[in-house]
């Protein structure tokens, strides 16, 4: 047996060593260990609806996001602000739906992290707007995204951790 051989056989050996420890597979006639996070074999994975709400809570920051980006353009263009804005509107709607209800007290407070990160999406809006439009300031912008950033932390941290 050559040197090539022998780190062939290591590396199968050890990724089937890997495999059997973590549970991915299981001796043949028992059946596999659940996966971490399900609640019973067959049955729906524990926090789906958090891990949806979140997944639909980053889509709508991200679009938020773009929104406020138009102002980082000059000069600033109210139809492409618009446009952005709609967008961000519908992800946070999307989202708000999504973040409802909450089957364990994880998710229920994960999804409350996720209402107020979604509650200062809308007011960042609303203050862009009342910016483009000559009624007030966007100076609050960076503050406001922090405290989403917060929320979002917190809703993570309150559904895995």
């Amino acid at each position: 047996m050559n040197g090539r051989q022998v780190l062939w056989i290591l590396l199968i050996a050890g990724v089937g060593l890997y495999l059997w420890k973590s549970g991915k597979v299981s001796r043949v006639g028992t059946a596999p260990a659940p996966a971490a996070g399900s609640s019973a074999p067959g049955g729906t994975a524990s926090g789906f609806a958090g891990e949806a709400c979140l997944t639909a809570l980053d889509q709508a920051n991200r679009r938020v996001q773009e929104a406020s980006s138009v102002f980082t353009r000059a000069p600033i263009d109210p139809a492409a602000f618009a446009s952005e804005s709609e967008g961000a509107s519908s992800a946070i709607s999307a989202a708000n739906e999504k973040c409802s209800g909450g089957g364990s007290t994880a998710e229920q407070r994960s999804m409350e992290e996720a209402r107020g990160a979604l509650s200062e999406m809308r007011a960042l809006l609303m203050d862009l707007s009342a910016a483009l439009a000559g009624n007030g300031s966007a100076a609050d912008a960076p503050r406001r995204q922090e405290t989403i950033n917060r929320h979002m932390d917190a809703a993570r941290l309150a559904l895995r951790g």
